[in-house]
């Protein structure tokens, strides 16, 4: 049975002057007769106003003939958890749009004051994390900087849970540039809560998924819903622009799915959505139609070349390196006790946590004191790094060391096996007699062989050149402890980094040359 009888599909725009064509706001309007989907109208008014007045037309008149609408508009419902307590001084959606509702002067020609509450936001209520980013670069709007601050605030999260699941959707505190969104959220919240207000339609809207419990209530006689035609692979074809071609595209399928009894699917909540995640979706964070779903080019027969919404069977989690490295940092941060550590630590903790994914390393890990600026300062010089294992070389971003240091490692050298052979040792500390010519004020970072490790004391003991620090991290059940323990009784005036007992390891020495180097980023 179907839900809707009318939908309308709504390209939103924060467009500051009357706009039409590309970027600008494009509504496709159809409806259900006899049982069939029909498309009877593409609009593409240049303003809010005028999009807004065909808007509440085309509702008087589905109300008028008791036709239930659904009506998709592609900018966020809500922001990341938190926000809106903080915006709004309450964690519920409605708060939110209220806000921007009471906040947001938008005018009949378009010219609208969104810049000025993202700044003031960002100096008043969001004075603890100014989220908001994003403005022209010849307006100046106290408290909003043109483009993305780093380090980024992170007292409130970037992304909603849906955003993080859909490839490529923006931030909603992203206000400007290609691909934002954020304009369009400001604009978009306050001209639909002003719509719920009218005397005309309060009562008969409910806004998806809040007020409908995502498919549990679907009886308004309005449903607002955010859409994104990113979801689709859709191609521009004949129409004038892409934007064109996604409104109509959008409304043929959606209304054909509930026309075939199959768009509730679209709507449901997704069965991995629980707990937590469900709640702030369903009271602050909103979600995307469709989204867990695709659009298939499966065809049911022979008849019938349309396609239809399967689940979509990509995995969820998150994909982009950039956010993949803050959400890791930030997960770190939250689990690791640094108070024992001095400022300039953090970064060198931070990441050999991040390596082995141990927030307990932290408890035992020693930094001799003045090891961060020795470190930090042989690489600003130039030094050489040292290491005992290939893939303690490997795992050094070398695009991090800004004066291109050498690395350094001579396990494979044709002299060390035979150095080992005479020696009766390893090659592992049979190359550490090879170092001596790139030692002095070198940073030497062991993460595999406790046999390197003795082997570099002595070495230090004979009067061999001193590096400028150890990073002392071998790993294993013989010699790792012992060795590390040498060098805590005594460590010959060289500053160190180690961490006591078996625990060490490749990973774990590449990390801390990386946080020297570059701190925390790539």
């Amino acid at each position: 049975m179907a839900l809707f009888d009318a939908f309308a599909i709504v390209d939103w725009s924060a467009a500051n002057t009357p706009t039409t064509g590309k970027d600008s706001i494009w509504i496709a309007l159809g409806e259900r007769e006899e049982g069939a989907f029909r498309l009877i109208e593409t609009v593409n008014p240049p303003t809010r106003s005028a999009a807004m007045a065909r808007l509440r037309q085309f509702f008087r008149d589905a109300l008028a003939a008791d036709k239930r609408v659904f009506a998709g508009f592609d900018f966020p419902f809500g922001y990341p958890r938190g926000a809106a307590g903080a915006i709004a001084g309450t964690d519920d959606w409605s708060a939110l749009w209220s806000f921007f509702a009471d906040s947001v002067q938008d005018t009949d020609s378009n010219t609208n004051n969104r810049f000025e509450i993202a700044g003031r936001l960002n100096r008043d209520r969001l004075a603890f994390a100014p989220m908001f980013w994003g403005r022209p670069e010849f307006q100046d709007i106290p408290g909003l900087p043109p483009r993305r601050p780093e380090p980024y605030p992170d007292a409130l999260p970037e992304r909603r849970l849906s955003e993080d699941r859909a490839r490529k959707a923006q931030p909603v505190w992203k206000m400007h540039y290609v691909g934002s969104v954020g304009s369009q959220a400001v604009t978009g919240m306050a001209r639909l809560e002003q719509l719920r207000r009218d005397e005309e339609f309060a009562g008969k809207i409910a806004v998806w998924p809040f007020e409908t419990g995502f498919a549990d209530k679907l009886d308004a006689p309005i449903t607002f819903a955010e859409i994104y035609p990113g979801l689709s692979q859709i191609e521009k074809g004949d129409k004038s622009c892409l934007d064109e071609a996604q409104v109509e595209t959008l409304c043929e399928a959606f209304g054909r799915f509930d026309a075939e009894g199959r768009f509730e699917a679209l709507l449901a909540a997704p069965a991995d959505l629980q707990g937590e995640d469900k709640r702030a979706a369903l009271m602050e964070e909103g979600w995307i139609v469709g989204l867990g779903y695709r659009l298939s080019d499966e065809v049911p027969s022979e008849h019938d070349n349309s396609g239809i919404a399967v689940p979509n069977r990509r995995l969820h989690y998150i994909r982009e390196p950039s956010r993949i490295y803050e959400e890791s940092f930030r997960l770190v941060r939250e689990a690791t006790d640094l108070s024992r550590f001095p400022e300039e630590a953090h970064d060198l903790v931070i990441r050999m946590v991040h390596a082995c994914g141990m927030p307990e390393i932290a408890e035992s890990l020693v930094v001799s004191e003045g090891a961060i600026e020795a470190g930090r300062a042989a690489l600003e010089a130039g030094a050489p790094i040292i290491t005992d294992a290939e893939m303690v070389s490997h795992g050094i971003i070398v695009s991090g060391l800004k004066q291109q240091n050498k690395i350094v490692c001579r396990l494979n050298d044709p002299r060390t096996r035979r150095i080992a052979e005479r020696e009766a040792t390893t090659r592992s500390a049979a190359q550490v007699d090879l170092w001596t010519d790139v030692m002095e004020g070198a940073i030497v970072a062991i993460g595999n062989a406790p046999t390197a490790l003795f082997r570099l004391i002595e070495r230090i003991e004979e009067g061999a050149p001193r590096p400028a620090l150890i990073l002392a991290l071998p790993v294993g059940f013989v010699g790792a402890a012992e060795s590390k323990a040498e060098l805590l009784r005594d460590d010959r005036g060289v500053p160190f980094v180690t961490l006591p007992g078996r625990l060490g390891g490749s990973a774990l020495a590449a990390a801390a040359v990386n946080a020297l180097a570059s701190g925390l980023g790539e």
